[in-house]
């Protein structure tokens, strides 16, 4: 009897120790299935991950009046906004960028539209554009003040608007008709006069109703940005320093009216942000 029970012992010691070396197998097995699940689903991820091709060469094309040319801009960089802009895009992508200033002083947006129309280098820059800058519109507004003065109205200004807006309409589709594809950015104009010439009645209100009417007009547009400019040079530094020696320290001394070098930092800032919140229109091919 005593050694029926010590056998019994043995075959239930083997039985608990061949069930733990099962269980143990088992659980090893399991696990390692698991782990290699895993890394197959990481690979396959891996595998999976899209890659975006990028554009190695970005072209620039920038049309329109003395702001595009870089009137008033400090000799050491020169170029206006056009030149930063160009630099900016190639050290955040990597990529070579370059620029082509089609910018004349002095340009109303009759005159920009006649040029897109006739340059044939323009017309040769405009279809490998990458990016489309404009500047348009400060002429125009200047043309009508040098015509009306301190007598300028509401009235005068609403008129000179509603017939911009269709020239700008007009600029804007013969740059289309060269490039379909390219977005195009078009910077509005800006108020030096309500710090220099305060007394013109109604100059304020006009800056701000023109850059609306032409952010409507790019707003029919396919991919046209419109960049609002119109306060920049107004901050708080801006007019004490003009109450305190007549200059204000973002515009060119020489007329008052321009940006130097850094207002045109200031502007190339403002481009570049929308530029860059719009890559994947530029630089995705």
């Amino acid at each position: 009897m005593k050694k029926k029970s010590i056998w019994i012992t043995a075959i239930v010691i083997v039985l608990v120790v061949i069930g733990g070396g099962l269980g143990y197998y088992f659980t090893q097995s399991k696990t390692n299935n698991q782990t290699s699940n895993t890394n197959e689903t990481e690979k396959v991820a891996k595998k999976k991950k899209k890659v975006i091709p990028k554009k190695t060469k970005i072209n620039i094309v920038a049309v329109g009046d003395s702001l595009t040319e870089g009137i008033g801009d400090s000799k050491s960089v020169g170029g206006g906004y056009v030149t930063r802009l160009r630099k900016d895009v190639a050290d955040k992508y990597k990529v070579k960028t370059n620029a082509y200033n089609y910018g004349v002083s002095g340009d109303t947006s009759n005159q920009i539209m006649t040029r897109i129309q006739n340059d044939d280098k323009m017309h040769k820059d405009l279809p490998n554009a990458d990016i489309i800058t404009v500047t348009v519109g400060g002429n125009d507004f200047m043309h009508l003040l040098q015509r009306k003065g301190i007598d300028l109205t509401a009235n005068d200004i609403s008129n000179e608007q509603t017939q911009f807006d269709e020239r700008l309409k007009q600029l804007l589709s013969d740059i289309r008709s060269y490039n379909k594809d390219a977005p195009i950015y078009l910077i509005g104009i800006y108020n030096p006069f309500s710090i220099y010439l305060s007394n013109i009645k109604d100059a304020k209100t006009a800056f701000i109703n023109w850059n609306k009417g032409s952010a409507e007009v790019a707003a029919t547009v396919n991919d046209t940005y419109f960049i609002d400019i119109n306060n920049l040079y107004m901050s708080n530094k801006a007019m004490k320093a003009v109450k305190k020696n007549g200059v204000n320290p973002y515009l060119f001394k020489e007329d008052h009216f321009h940006p130097n070098g850094k207002g045109y930092d200031m502007m190339t800032a403002k481009v570049f942000e929308e530029v860059s919140k719009t890559s994947k229109e530029w630089l995705i091919k």
